[in-house]
This record gives structure tokens, C-alpha cells and sequence, in this order.
């Protein structure tokens, strides 16, 4: 029993990893031509089936486009290109070769989509939820106790979104950039300990390929360039280091370029620029943030469909006494970061569980998580307990709302106030949820403007 107690951790996250790994078992999602390299993840994908299945980058030649599932648009001067960047090309690539030799092996198409192909992608996203789980209970480790970083781990883990991006979505970028972004926060924790110029080479890759899969999370070389920066003479200390350390940090700046090398050259080759815009009349509306939509709204609040996370807000302060080194970098990290993602013109982000931008931050957002039940675990027995017991509500929460949400009794984009409270306790809609759900103008909202569709007469 004693050798448990000293590995609590290490058993919430192998307990959280196993139940990712029986809910994607479980759902057989990879025998589903509809599910796995779909919406955003055809664009994220294509790159690997166009360019080394069909010999075709430019997905140009018909028999490409009859054989393979891409979503490219055409330029006027006549390339058809890929929407989103590359980044996640990267991170699927070793996938792709197993699911293609896979796909030989087993005598399945091999072509980029069959089942050996969805199947490796799959345990992609399981890998990196893995690694990005192994790599936070490290971080947690360092300052907090065993069942208090067990806590925070299991929260995270099986209390949030993530989950959701980890089992049944688990191809789409967040699970990954969730992983990364851990990496990057224990490698800048390592470095500000032991400076060496081959691990500032290395946070240099992690912030360019980071960057790469999602262009705004470029924002988390601030935890880098902040971390330990908690008053004006540390601040002078840290922009005196940049100085004497000059040539370091050109390491740095030339290891964030890596990643996107290939991505210059895609762009130059079929768009003549080194630097394209590609969702053409999708943008930010940076005057117009809808922050309290995005933490509170029922149609995606983020705090709506992941309350846990309200713990990481509430322990924000907390480092400011308790962790000054990465007080001010996260504060101000959390602040622009929300702000960046409720400016999109979708702040919704289309069919999604809750705000899935978010997920990218988890591990950071870990570390006040835990202050907050530190804080809330210490004194008597009975206030233990029974806040121990209402976090693990919150985690039942979450798995019932993901349930509900695969069944349709939570609507992927058009959710209300009355819609949530009338199928609330209901795992699939209740007759009259429909007629509550309202549709958002996606046209008005390109353009800044944030109304509802009117409804279809029935009798018309």
C-alpha cells in the first residue's frame, strides 16, 4: 500500500491514458469513412496522401482528386492549394508510414484514407496524449505532492475537453499542440536551471513547429521570454542575458525557422509569396472580442462545458506568491491568448465540444489548477473529502456531457440557454429540443457581426 501512495500520479495518468485508449477501442471510429481524416483534418492531412501517395502536391491531376479525399482552392494563377499549414503533417507522418505499411500488409487500399491509415492516426493522437500527460505530471512534480498532482492530473486528463480530443477526435491539432506546448513548458523550465545552447536549439524547433500547427500559438514564446521575470530588476536580468547571450538566441531564432522551411518553399512554389494568407475572407475582429460569449455562452462557454477549468482561473493569482517565475509570463500569456481566440470571427469554432482552442493551454493552466486544490485540500478531513468529491463530480460531468454530446443532446454549434436545460438530463434529445436551438448567421459573422438565423416558417 505505501509503495501506491508514492505513485499516485503515475496511476492517475496510466488510468486516464487507458480509458482514452478503451473509448477509441471501444467507438471503432478508424471502419468509419465519415470520421477520422475529416473536416479540418483533411486539410491538415492531404499534404502526406497528395504529395506520397499520388505524386501530386498541387492535387492538380484528376485522378487524385477522384481517389482521395482533399480540400484544396483554386489561386488565380491556377495552383490549387491547401488551407492550412503544415505543422500537423509533421506530427502525422509517422503514422502515415504505419498505416501505410499497414495498409500493404493487411491488403487494404493504400491510399492515404483506408482503415490501417485512420486507425494509425488514431493511436497518433493517443501517443501524444500520452507524452503530453507524462511530460505534465514531471511539471507538476517539481512543486506540488503526490494526490495533489494526481488530482490535477486525472482533472485535466479525464475532467476537460481534452478527452474528447484525445478519444473520439483525436486527429484534430489540439491533443497535439497540447503536448507540444507541455514539452515546451518543462524545456523552459530546464534551460532557465541549466542554460545550454543545444537546448535553446531545441525550444527553438518545439516554438516553430508549435507555430506551424496552429499560427497564433506563436504567443508561447512569451512563457519563454518572461519565465522569471516577477519584478523590474528581473526583468532588466533577463533582457541583459538576451544580450550576453546573443548568439544563443540566433540558435534559437534559426531553430524556429526549421519547421517552416518547407512551408516557404510550398508557399513560393505555388503561391509566388513566401508569406500567404489562405483563409481568405476568415479573420479576427480583434475590436470585437467576444470573451464573455466565450467563457459563459451556452452555445460553446468554456467554462459551461469544462467548470474545472474555472480552478486554473481562480489559482492565476496564486502564483504570484507562490511561483513568481512563471507568474507574470502565464497571466499575461492566459490574457492574449483568450483574447486572440474569442477575436476569431467563429469564436464558436464551428462543430466542437466547448472552446477546443483552449485545450492547447491545458498544461500550462495545470500549474494554478493545482494551487487552487492545494489550497482547497488543506485542513480538515471532512472539507478533503468532500471537495475531492465534488472535483470527481465535475469529471462525471464532463464524461456525461461528452456522451451527450456524441448523442446529439448537446447540439455541435447551435446550442441555447433552454435547449441545455431542456434535454439537460437526457443523453439524447428530448422531443422540442430542435425547435430551442439557435443557428448563427455564419455570413454577418465574417464580417464582425454576430446575429441569429431566423427560423424556417414549417408551414412555408
Amino acid at each position: 500500500m505505501s509503495n501506491l501512495k508514492g505513485s499516485w500520479s503515475i496511476v492517475s495518468v496510466w488510468v486516464s491514458i487507458l480509458i482514452v485508449a478503451a473509448t477509441i477501442y471501444s467507438s471503432g471510429y478508424w471502419n468509419d469513412k465519415g470520421r477520422v481524416i475529416a473536416s479540418d483534418v483533411i486539410d491538415y492531412y492531404g499534404y502526406l496522401p497528395a504529395t506520397f501517395v499520388f505524386k501530386d502536391l498541387g492535387v492538380d491531376k484528376a485522378e487524385t482528386i477522384e481517389s482521395g479525399t482533399f480540400y484544396t482552392f483554386r489561386l488565380p494563377n491556377g495552383n490549387n492549394i491547401f488551407k492550412m499549414s503544415m505543422g500537423m503533417a509533421f506530427a502525422y507522418l509517422p503514422f502515415f508510414v504505419a498505416g501505410h505499411y499497414g495498409a500493404h500488409f493487411f491488403d487494404y487500399p493504400t491510399d492515404g484514407f483506408s482503415e490501417p491509415y485512420r486507425l494509425a492516426l488514431l493511436l497518433g493522437g493517443l501517443l501524444y496524449f500520452s507524452m503530453g500527460m507524462l511530460v505534465l505530471r514531471k511539471i507538476l512534480m517539481r512543486t506540488f505532492p503526490e494526490k495533489i498532482s494526481a488530482l490535477t492530473l486525472i482533472a485535466i486528463g479525464l475532467g476537460t475537453n481534452l478527452f474528447y480530443y484525445a478519444s473520439d477526435e483525436g486527429t484534430m491539432s489540439h491533443v497535439y499542440s497540447f503536448a507540444l506546448i507541455s514539452a515546451f513548458l518543462w524545456h523552459t523550465i530546464r534551460w532557465h536551471e541549466n542554460p545550454s545552447a543545444l537546448r535553446l536549439l531545441f525550444l527553438g524547433i518545439l516554438a516553430g513547429w508549435i507555430t506551424l500547427i496552429r499560427p497564433s500559438n506563436i504567443i508561447i514564446l512569451m512563457i519563454f521570454m518572461l519565465y522569471g521575470a516577477w519584478s523590474w530588476a528581473t526583468f532588466k536580468d533577463k533582457i541583459l542575458l538576451y544580450f550576453r547571450k546573443f548568439d544563443w538566441f540566433l540558435l534559437m531564432f534559426a531553430g524556429f525557422l526549421l519547421p517552416w522551411v518547407p512551408q516557404f518553399l510550398y508557399n513560393i512554389y505555388f503561391t509566388d509569396q513566401l508569406f500567404f494568407y489562405s483563409y481568405n475572407d476568415e479573420g479576427f475582429f480583434f475590436n470585437n472580442p467576444q470573451i464573455i460569449n466565450g467563457l459563459f455562452s451556452y452555445r460553446k462557454g468554456w467554462l459551461v462545458y469544462t467548470p474545472l477549468m474555472a480552478f486554473a482561473i481562480v489559482g492565476l493569482p496564486v502564483l504570484f506568491r507562490k511561483h513568481k517565475e512563471l507568474a507574470w509570463p502565464l497571466a499575461i500569456y492566459t490574457s492574449v491568448n483568450m483574447f486572440i481566440i474569442f477575436s476569431w470571427w467563429c469564436w464558436w469554432y464551428g462543430g466542437s465540444y466547448g472552446q477546443r482552442p483552449m485545450i492547447d493551454s491545458y498544461g500550462l493552466m495545470a500549474i494554478p489548477m493545482a494551487y487552487t486544490f492545494q489550497w482547497a485540500l488543506s485542513g480538515q478531513k471532512w472539507k478533503i473529502a468532500g471537495f475531492t468529491a465534488f472535483i470527481f463530480l465535475l469529471v462525471g460531468l464532463n464524461q456525461f456531457q461528452i456522451r451527450k454530446y456524441r448523442k446529439g443532446s448537446i447540439h455541435f454549434a447551435d446550442m441555447t440557454c433552454k435547449a441545455y436545460w431542456h434535454s439537460f438530463m437526457s443523453v439524447r434529445p428530448r422531443p422540442g429540443f430542435y425547435d430551442l436551438l439557435e443557428t448563427p448567421d455564419y455570413s454577418k459573422a465574417k464580417q464582425g457581426i454576430y446575429e441569429i438565423l431566423p427560423k424556417e416558417d414549417p408551414s412555408n
